[in-house]
C-alpha cells in the first residue's frame, strides 16, 4: 500500500487563507535555465505537446516570501507536527500553483526530465492497482494539460525543479508560505464547514489555480494534490535523523478527512513511490527586497 493513502470518496479545496494578515506580493516571472544533462534514465518524448493556455495569467510565475521567524507545527495535530517551535525562513520565490502537466512535459522533451509515467508504483503495488489507477495519471489524458503533474517520484520533482533553475522548497518554506502562525482552528472549522455540506467534491484532481489565491497569492496550498518537499520525515525534536522519507504537504483531492487538509499537516511519501495524489511546486532562495 502507498505511504499516502488512497480513498474512495474525495475532497477537493481550494487554498484557504488564515486568520494573519499577509503582505501582497507581486508575481515574480520565471523562465527556465538552460538544461543540466539528461540523467542516465531519462527517456524524452519524442515530440513536444500542445501546451494549454495560462490559467488567469499565473501559470509559470513566483511569489515572493519575505524572510520570517513563524511557530511552526501544532499542539494539537498528531505527534508528528509537535512540538510547536520558532522556525525561520530566509527570503526565498515560490511557485503560485502546482507544476502542470504542460510544463512538465517540456522538462522531459528537453531531455532533462524522464516522462511521467501513466501508472502508480509504491512497495507491494499489484497489477490490478496500477490498472485502476492508470485513468487517474493526469500525463495520461490529453485534456488535463493545465492538471498538476502527479505520479511523479520524488526524483522526477527534484530533477525538474533543477531544469527549471529552482528547488524544491523546504517544509519550512511551505508551512510559511501557505500560512502565517498557527491556523489550525481556522482550517478545522473551515474544512469541516466544507465536509459537512458535501462540497466540491470531485473524483480526482482539478485545473491548478480553479479556486481562490490564499496567503502571499498561491493557489493549492490545500487539496488538488500533496506536494514533495526536499525536507526528510524527521521529528521536530530530532532533526537530521537520516529518515529517507520526504515531507509531503498539503493534502489532496482524495482526502475525505479533514485533518489532513490542515497546513500544518505532516505526511511521509517514499521517495521512489508514485502516486495519482501527490505533485509539486518549485521554490528558489532570493534576495531581500
Amino acid at each position: 500500500m502507498p505511504i499516502v493513502m488512497r480513498w474512495t470518496a474525495v475532497l477537493a479545496l481550494a487554498s484557504l487563507s488564515c486568520g494573519a494578515a499577509s503582505p501582497s506580493p507581486q508575481p515574480v516571472a520565471t523562465t527556465p535555465g538552460a538544461p543540466p544533462a539528461p540523467p542516465a534514465t531519462s527517456a524524452a518524448s519524442s515530440a513536444a505537446p500542445a501546451l494549454a493556455a495560462p490559467r488567469t495569467g499565473i501559470i509559470g510565475t513566483m511569489a515572493h516570501v519575505p524572510e520570517a521567524t513563524f511557530k511552526m507545527g501544532s499542539g494539537s495535530g498528531s505527534p508528528a507536527e509537535m512540538p510547536v517551535h520558532s522556525a525561520h525562513v530566509a527570503p526565498f520565490d515560490i511557485d503560485r500553483t502546482e507544476v502542470t502537466v504542460a510544463q512538465y512535459s517540456q522538462c522531459a522533451h528537453a531531455g532533462a526530465c524522464v516522462a511521467a509515467p501513466a501508472t502508480v508504483q509504491w512497495p507491494d503495488v499489484t497489477p490490478e492497482e496500477q490498472h485502476l489507477s492508470r485513468g487517474e495519471c493526469n500525463q495520461d489524458r490529453a485534456d488535463r494539460q493545465d492538471h498538476a503533474v502527479n505520479c511523479v517520484d520524488w526524483a522526477m520533482a527534484d530533477a525538474f525543479c533543477r531544469w527549471a533553475g529552482k528547488r524544491l522548497p523546504t517544509e519550512e518554506e511551505w508551512e510559511y508560505a501557505a500560512c502565517q502562525g498557527d491556523c489550525d482552528a481556522a482550517m478545522k472549522s473551515k474544512v469541516g464547514r466544507a465536509i459537512a455540506r458535501g462540497a466540491s467534491r470531485l473524483p480526482d484532481s482539478a485545473p491548478v489555480a480553479s479556486g481562490s489565491p490564499g496567503p502571499f497569492g498561491l493557489y493549492d496550498m490545500a487539496g488538488n494534490v500533496w506536494e514533495w518537499t526536499a525536507s526528510a520525515f524527521c521529528p521536530y525534536d530530532h532533526q537530521g535523523c537520516g529518515d529517507h522519507r520526504r515531507v509531503v504537504r498539503g493534502g489532496s483531492w482524495s482526502v475525505v478527512d479533514f485533518l489532513f487538509v490542515r497546513l500544518s499537516d505532516r505526511s511521509s511519501g517514499d521517495p521512489a513511490t508514485r502516486n495519482t495524489n501527490v505533485g509539486f511546486r518549485c521554490a528558489r532562495s532570493s534576495d531581500s527586497r
